[in-house]
């Protein structure tokens, strides 16, 4: 049996919205599972890691329905790797991005976001704060509110109103009604950097932004205090763990 997490990143590939997924946790048992069920499991060594933009040791483990499809579009992040430069650095990014089947309208403003010096995940979280996101999750977790934009962790929106992004999300939930449980936890990654910015008390603009935010939660301070504190501890364990509490599985 897949864990929770995997098998609803699985729907990503069933509902048709990608070919491939980035799972955060498959083990060799389930490597063999998959193979049975007809998808292929693989990784891949990045030289330099497409969200920093600093050299890496990261390896990342992709699951897909087309394995070639997905070869493809490696082997040409392989070439770029070989010359590292900003115009290639942003290629990489929106490759990655088309791998993994986000919009591209969001691709191309995460990347020229990155490669100009900018900060998307910054830009995301202040939208989230501005639209009162956080304070919606809180009130109605471990529900999630309306938000469908933000349909897996680590995927950045060129905005919250995306349309393509919020029908992906919707497609998705329409799919395997606990799908939501993955948008919830999309937010919390994003809530998690805002109370460790907050314990710093930063005097950027975007730090300010987030001390004041976490000033003007009240009572849900110490719920989003809690949901933050585990989630950091072990975000994997915290993942799988919630995902068998809400789907009782």
């Amino acid at each position: 049996m897949l864990n929770p997490s995997l098998s609803l990143d699985l729907v990503r590939i069933k509902s048709g919205v990608s070919n491939c997924v980035q799972p955060m946790l498959v083990d060799s048992r389930e490597v063999y599972e998959l193979r049975s069920l007809g998808y292929s499991v693989f990784t891949y060594a990045w030289v330099v890691d497409p969200i920093t933009l600093k050299p890496s040791n990261r390896i990342s483990t992709y699951v897909c329905k087309d394995c070639e499809k997905s070869l493809r579009i490696l082997r040409r992040i392989e070439k770029l790797e070989c010359e590292i430069n900003l115009r290639n650095l942003r290629r990489m990014i929106e490759l990655e991005g088309k791998l993994l089947g986000y919009p591209e309208c969001c691709i191309r403003k995460f990347s020229r976001l990155k490669v100009d010096g900018k900060n998307p995940e910054a830009k995301t979280i202040v939208e989230c704060i501005e639209r009162g996101v956080f304070e919606d999750l809180l009130r109605s977790y471990p529900e999630p509110n309306q938000i469908k934009s933000l349909f897996t962790t680590n995927f950045y929106p060129c905005s919250l109103d995306c349309k393509r992004a919020n029908e992906i999300g919707e497609r998705l939930v329409e799919y395997d009604k606990n799908y939501r449980f993955k948008i919830v936890l999309s937010i919390i990654n994003l809530m998690t950097p805002v109370f460790k910015i907050y314990k710093f008390k930063p005097k950027t603009e975007f730090g300010k932004i987030v001390f004041s935010f976490v000033e003007s939660l009240g009572e849900l301070k110490l719920k989003a205090k809690k949901i933050v504190e585990d989630f950091s501890r072990d975000p994997v364990r915290f993942e799988i763990d919630f995902l068998r509490n809400v789907m009782h599985v």
